[in-house]
C-alpha cells in the first residue's frame, strides 16, 4: 500500500487514491470578459477551444458522445493540462501549443476562425505569465459547469439520460451527484472523471456570492481598490486549500494592516497640531485604498485645517463665489518642474458639507495636459441651498492621488431677491421684489435712517412672498433690507446677505372722508368736509369706481393740464377753502361756499347731465400728490321718445319706442283701469328685438306706459314716463248659422252610424 501519493505512482492494493484539490478562484484578471467570449462561440470551455479545428472534427465522439475506454480521446487536467498526442504520447498545453492552436484558428474556414484566434491570444498570454494558469482556468470552467448542471451542453444536468432518467425525476427539487459520465460529457479522460466528479461534489461550492466574489477579486486585486478586495475576501474562506488564492488574501490582509497604521499615526498628527504631517500620512494611505471614504475624509479635513492657517500661501488658494445659477470656481496650476507634457493631471472638484468632509461628491474634473502654471475654473450648477460648503481640488494621475487637496472657504448658497424697487403710496411706501424659488421664508427689516447702523434698531415687518405696503409713516428716508431664507441643515433657516433699497416717504393728503349729494330743484348739491391735510376738489371722473385714498397723482396732473391752444378745457371743478372761486367749464355753472360754522364744510350745487351719467370723485391735493376720495354718481335719463303700441295677435302686442340713455333698465307695464302689469326689460332685450318690447295685453283697451329706471346707487334726476293708448281688440264676427236641410242631413248621419 502506497503511503504518499506522487504523480505518476498509483496505488497497487486498491486503495483509491486522495481527492485532488480544486482550484478556489480563476486567478485570472478579465475572467468574465474571457468566459463570454468563449460561450459567444459556442464553447463550454477553454479546452474545447485549444484543440485545433481539425482535430475537433476527428475527436467529434469526445464532444458529442461518451467516449468509451478504446476510443477515449479525452484531455487530462488534474496533473496540468494535456492533450493526446500522436503515438499513444500526452502533450502537455504549453505556449507553443497554444500558438500553434491560434495559428491553426488563422488559417481555418471556420466562420468564428478570427474571433477564435483573438480569444486564444488571452490564452497564450496566460500560459506565458503562469505555467499552470491554463489548466486552473479549465479546472475552474470544468467545476461550474458540473456544480450548475450545464455539462451537457443543454441546460440540464448531465447524466440524466437513458436508466438514470427516473433517478433525475425522482430527485428533481434536489442535489444530484455528480457521476464519470458528466465529467466525460465535458471531454475529460475517463481515467480522471471519477476523483473529478467526487472532487466536485465534496468541495466546489455552489454558484453564488462566494463563487462571483472569487471571478472578481484578480480584478481588483492586485489594486488600489483596498475597502472592494477586502470585502470579497470576506466572502471567499479565510484560509483556502488553493496556495495561490491564500496568498492574495495573505497580501490584501497586509495592506489592510499597513493602511489601518497609517490612519492611525495620521489621526495622532492630526491631533497634536502637526497638520502637514498629518495630511502626508493620509496622503500615502489614500494611494494604497484609493476607494476608502474615511481616508479621503481625513484628508480633506487635514487640507480644510491647512487651508484655514494663517500661514497658507495666497497662490495655493482656491477661490468661490455664488453666481447666478450655482458657484464658480478658481485655482492655479501650478509648475512642476520636469513633468511631461504627456503625464497629464486631472483635477477632481469634490463639494463637501463645512465641517463634514465625509459627505462628499464630486462635480467636475478639469483635464490639465501641459506642465506650466495656469488659471484654471469650474463651475457647480447642482451646489444645494442653504448650507455652508467648502470646494476641494484634488490632484489626480490616473487612479492615483498625486498631492494634497487644496480646499475653499466656506461659501454659502442662499440667493438674494431680484428685482428689489420701492413706490410712494400714501402714507408710505410699497416694497415689491422677486424671490428665489427655493425660499421657504422672506425676512423685511426697516431701518429709520440711511445708514444701517442707525441706534434705535431695524423694524420686522410682516410682508408677502413678493412685496409689502409700509405706511402710515412719517416723513424722512428710509432703509429697507430683504432677504431670504432657506432650509439648512438640521431644521435650520439659513439667510442669505440680504439687498439694501432706500425710499422717501413724502407727505401726502389726507382722502376726503365723506361725500354727500342730493336733489336741490333741478339742481344737485353737493357737500364734503375739506380733508385734515392738502385741498380739496371734485373732478368729473370718467372711469369706474375707485376705492378711496388711491393715488391718482399722474392722472390728476393730466386732467389738470392747461388747455392747448385749439383744445377742449379739461372738466373739472376745484374749490378751496372758504370762497374760493370755481373754473368748472360749461355747463357747470357752479359756485362753491362755505358752509357750518367751522368753516370746513364745502358745499357746490352743479347742474345734472342731460340724458347722461357723471361720477363726481373727491380728490385731495398735497404738491404733486393727489389721492382719491369718495364719489357719487348723477344720472338723468333721456326722455322716451317715440312710443308706439301695435297689437301682433289674441293677447301680445309690441311697443317699440327709442331707449332713454344711458339707463340700463326700463320699465314696461300697462293699465285698463281695474287691473294692471309691468316688468324690467334691459337694454339688451331691447336692442336683440330692434327697439321693440313684446307685451301679453288683456283684450281689452289698455294703457301703456314704459318708464326709465335709474341706477341704485346714484343720485337720480327721474324722468317722465311715456304713455301710449291700446285699443280694445276687434272680434270676428260669428259663424253663420247652417240651413235647415243641412243640419238634417247631419243628423240622419248621426243616426245611421249609431244602429250600424
Amino acid at each position: 500500500m502506497a503511503t504518499n501519493w506522487r504523480p505518476g505512482v498509483r496505488g497497487t492494493d486498491g486503495t483509491p487514491p486522495p481527492l485532488p484539490v480544486l482550484p478556489q478562484f480563476p486567478g485570472m484578471r478579465g475572467y468574465r470578459q474571457l468566459r463570454s467570449g468563449l460561450r459567444d462561440l459556442g464553447f463550454r470551455h477553454a479546452a474545447e477551444l485549444l484543440r485545433e479545428p481539425g482535430r475537433q472534427q476527428a475527436a467529434g465522439g469526445v464532444f458529442n458522445t461518451l467516449p468509451t475506454a478504446q476510443t477515449d480521446d479525452g484531455f487530462r487536467v488534474l496533473d496540468g493540462l494535456w492533450f493526446p498526442g500522436r503515438g499513444g504520447l500526452w502533450q502537455r498545453v504549453d505556449v507553443p501549443f497554444v500558438r500553434r492552436a491560434r495559428e491553426a484558428w488563422q488559417m481555418s474556414a471556420d466562420p468564428r476562425a478570427l474571433t477564435a484566434a483573438a480569444v486564444t491570444d488571452v490564452l497564450e498570454t496566460l500560459a506565458r505569465d503562469h505555467p499552470m494558469g491554463l489548466r486552473r482556468i479549465v479546472l475552474w470552467e470544468l467545476c461550474c459547469l458540473l456544480k450548475d448542471g450545464g455539462g451537457n451542453g443543454k441546460g440540464g444536468r448531465p447524466g440524466t439520460r437513458g436508466g438514470d432518467a427516473a433517478t433525475a425525476g425522482a430527485g428533481a427539487g434536489s442535489a444530484t451527484a455528480t457521476t464519470a459520465d458528466d465529467v466525460a460529457a465535458l471531454g475529460v479522460h475517463r481515467s480522471e472523471a471519477r476523483l473529478l466528479a467526487a472532487a466536485v461534489d465534496a468541495a466546489f461550492p455552489a454558484d453564488g456570492a462566494a463563487r462571483r466574489a472569487a471571478e472578481e477579486i484578480n480584478d481588483v486585486w492586485p489594486g488600489t481598490r483596498l475597502r472592494r478586495a477586502e470585502h470579497l475576501a470576506d466572502l471567499l474562506p479565510a484560509a483556502p486549500d488553493d496556495h495561490v488564492l491564500a496568498a492574495l488574501l495573505g497580501a490584501v490582509r497586509t495592506r489592510s494592516t499597513k493602511v489601518r497604521l497609517l490612519a492611525y499615526a495620521a489621526r495622532r498628527a492630526h491631533d497634536s497640531g502637526d497638520a502637514r504631517a498629518a495630511a502626508t500620512t493620509w496622503l500615502g494611505a489614500l494611494r494604497q485604498a484609493t476607494d476608502a471614504p474615511e481616508l479621503r475624509a481625513g484628508l480633506l479635513r487635514t487640507a480644510t485645517a491647512l487651508a484655514d492657517a494663517p500661514s497658507a500661501p495666497e497662490e495655493s488658494a482656491v477661490r468661490a463665489w455664488p453666481q447666478d445659477r450655482g458657484i464658480g470656481l478658481s485655482w492655479r496650476a501650478p509648475h512642476v518642474p520636469g513633468t511631461r507634457p504627456a503625464d497629464p493631471v486631472t483635477y477632481a472638484v469634490l463639494r463637501f458639507d463645512d465641517d463634514a468632509p465625509e459627505t462628499t461628491s464630486e462635480v467636475a474634473r478639469v483635464e490639465v495636459a501641459a506642465p506650466e502654471a495656469r488659471l484654471l475654473t469650474a463651475h457647480d450648477t447642482a451646489a444645494p441651498l442653504g448650507r455652508a460648503l467648502r470646494y476641494a481640488v484634488l490632484p489626480l494621475r490616473g487612479d492615483r492621488v498625486a498631492g494634497v487637496p487644496r480646499v475653499s472657504a466656506p461659501v454659502l448658497v442662499a440667493p438674494d431677491v431680484t428685482q428689489l424697487m420701492t413706490k410712494p403710496v400714501p402714507g408710505g411706501v410699497q416694497v415689491h421684489w422677486r424671490p428665489h424659488p427655493a425660499a421657504v421664508d422672506i425676512e423685511v427689516l426697516r431701518y429709520d435712517l440711511p445708514d444701517v447702523g442707525a441706534g434705535s434698531g431695524p423694524t420686522v415687518l410682516s410682508c408677502g412672498r413678493r412685496g409689502l405696503v409700509d405706511d402710515a409713516l412719517p416723513p424722512g428716508i428710509y432703509t429697507y433690507r430683504v432677504s431670504c431664507g432657506y432650509p439648512g441643515p438640521g431644521g435650520t433657516v439659513a439667510r442669505s446677505p440680504g439687498v439694501h433699497v432706500m425710499a422717501r416717504v413724502e407727505a401726502w393728503p389726507t382722502p376726503v372722508r365723506e361725500l354727500t349729494a342730493e336733489l336741490a330743484g333741478d339742481r344737485v348739491r353737493l357737500a364734503w368736509r375739506a380733508p385734515r391735510r392738502g385741498r380739496s376738489t371734485l373732478v368729473p371722473w370718467p372711469d369706474g369706481p375707485i376705492a378711496p385714498g388711491t393715488d391718482i397723482s399722474e392722472r390728476f396732473a393730466r386732467m389738470s393740464a392747461p388747455s392747448t391752444p385749439g383744445g377742449a378745457t379739461p372738466a373739472h371743478a376745484t374749490s378751496a377753502h372758504a370762497g374760493s372761486a370755481s373754473d368748472l367749464p360749461d355747463p357747470w355753472a357752479a359756485e362753491p361756499r362755505t358752509g357750518g360754522g367751522d368753516g370746513r364744510d364745502l358745499l357746490l350745487e352743479v347742474d345734472p347731465p342731460v340724458a347722461g351719467r357723471l361720477r363726481m370723485t373727491a380728490v385731495s391735493v398735497l404738491g404733486d400728490r393727489a389721492v382719491a376720495g369718495p364719489s357719487v354718481v348723477i344720472e338723468s335719463p333721456a326722455p322716451i321718445k317715440d312710443l308706439t303700441v301695435v297689437r301682433l295677435g289674441r293677447g301680445r302686442a309690441n311697443a317699440v319706442f327709442t331707449w332713454p340713455e344711458p339707463a340700463v333698465l326700463v320699465r314696461v307695464g300697462w293699465q285698463d283701469g281695474t287691473r294692471g302689469d309691468s316688468r324690467r326689460v334691459p337694454r339688451s332685450t331691447h336692442q336683440k328685438a330692434s327697439g321693440a318690447v313684446e307685451l301679453a295685453v288683456p283684450e281689452s283697451a289698455c294703457t301703456v306706459t314704459v318708464t326709465p329706471l335709474t341706477r341704485p346707487d346714484a343720485v337720480a334726476v327721474p324722468a317722465p314716463p311715456a304713455y301710449a293708448d291700446l285699443p280694445a281688440a276687434h272680434l270676428p264676427p260669428p259663424p253663420p248659422e247652417p240651413a235647415p236641410w243641412r243640419r238634417w242631413w247631419r243628423r240622419w248621419l248621426r243616426t245611421r252610424a249609431r244602429q250600424s
